[in-house]
């Protein structure tokens, strides 16, 4: 597994916030999942609520 830095943005009401979130995953894709799906149960935020901006490789 390798380990990736995912950030973007994210709605939380009216409010839009950045975030940076190191995971380990398979794949660039994996990666993007994994932050969908540690958002979506921390803050019960839906997929089409974050917005994954870059998507980097931590060597």
């Amino acid at each position: 597994m390798a380990v990736f830095n995912v950030s973007g943005r994210i709605t939380l009401g009216t409010e839009e916030r950045a975030f940076t979130k190191q995971v380990e995953a398979e794949t660039e894709n994996a990666a993007k999942h994994r932050a969908y799906a540690y958002f979506g149960s921390q803050n019960g935020v839906k997929r089409n609520k974050i917005k994954i901006e870059k998507v980097e490789k931590v060597s």
